[in-house]
């Protein structure tokens, strides 16, 4: 990741050494800004420092300097909507009447973004959940974290073991 200084504005910093930077050029407007800047908050309350990123074009000389690090991985092209202490991480919420069919649209699509996935909430039980992931990762995904988002605060529902 580049010098924050050069793209990013410091939005906000809290006691517990945590910090939102917010990448120039990002839209406000954008369907899920005010969720992942509450999610941002939530991270960095707990003194995690998070850095709020906009989609670059990958021939955009700007994508190498930003999510160069994803240049022969599996997410090369993709633009993740976070970066917490030197990882992206994406968020994904989906609205539809069908809570199953919502995690697993979220879970498809977070998961080709990044291996760091928040999902928006959707009223199913951790029980569930966690053997959906277990069944992703059994088909060979890679999944570290996932984390759930109620609109307020984000809790941890899985980690990979080391």
């Amino acid at each position: 990741m580049i010098d924050s200084s050069e793209l990013f504005v410091l939005y906000r910093q809290y006691e517990s050494g945590g910090k939102i930077w917010l990448m120039l050029g990002l839209s406000s407007t954008d369907s899920d800004y005010d969720d992942i800047l509450k999610i941002a908050e939530c991270l960095a309350i707990e003194g995690h420092e998070v850095k709020i990123l906009r989609a670059v074009h990958y021939k955009d000389p700007l994508y190498n300097l930003i999510f160069g690090e994803l240049e022969d991985t599996r997410y090369y092209r993709k633009c993740p909507d976070l970066w917490v202490d030197g990882y992206y991480v994406e968020y994904e919420s989906y609205s539809t009447p069908l809570p199953r069919n919502a995690f697993r649209n979220m879970l498809h699509n977070g998961l080709a973004q990044s291996d760091c996935i928040i999902i928006r909430h959707c009223n199913l039980t951790d029980g569930y959940m966690i053997r959906t992931l277990r069944g992703h990762i059994h088909n060979g995904v890679a999944v570290s974290k996932v984390w759930i988002f109620n609109g307020e605060n984000l809790r941890l529902l899985y980690k990979t073991e080391g």
